[in-house]
């Protein structure tokens, strides 16, 4: 019996252990990945600024392929909304809403993931050269606060976060050469 009130505080002592740490960790996750397109900013602008064009290039479209989306405000650009319901992934129901937008530059979105609140900026970087642009993407995702847990494995998830950000610019780097090329 001794052993069972050992092990019951053993596992209670790593509990707030766990939640101390996550305290002092940072509230929000960010997660900065870029590519480099062969193309004009004005080829890619579109691909950003277009939440019906995220879908064949945006790591959220993955986690919600089998969710009923809904497009809303304006045509695209600032204004232009989505939201989803009915996922079986990570994320059940959200929206997302372009609310900032400069033609050729950049996009910001604001998106709801389940009630945690985050935002995407896509940002178009001329090269040096003029015949190539790099595609900065940031995303901040609101991780909670007590028990603080969700900071510890956001932390453990970082990796496969930024490698879901690599393969999604990727494939908006595949779209864009393919469709001017």
């Amino acid at each position: 019996m001794k052993w069972l009130f050992r092990i019951i505080g053993l596992i209670m002592l790593a509990f707030i252990g766990m939640c101390v740490a996550g305290y002092f960790m940072p509230a929000v996750q960010t997660v900065e990945r870029s590519v480099r397109i062969n193309a004009y900013a004005e080829d890619v602008f579109p691909y950003i600024n277009d939440l019906h064009n995220y879908s064949g290039w945006s790591p959220l479209y993955a986690a919600i392929a089998d969710a009923q989306i809904v497009y809303g405000g304006a045509e695209e650009g600032i204004g232009q909304s989505m939201a989803w319901q009915g996922s079986s992934g990570a994320f059940p129901q959200g929206s997302q809403e372009i609310s900032q937008s400069q033609p050729g530059e950049f996009v910001q979105v604001i998106v709801n993931l389940a009630g945690r609140e985050a935002t995407a900026t896509h940002a178009i970087l001329p090269g040096e050269t003029g015949d190539y642009v790099t595609v900065l993407t940031k995303s901040e995702i609101d991780l909670g606060g007590f028990p603080y847990l969700g900071r510890i494995a956001a932390k453990s998830n970082q990796a496969s976060r930024e490698q879901q950000f690599d393969e999604a610019l990727q494939r908006l780097k595949t779209i864009v050469e393919t469709e001017i090329g």
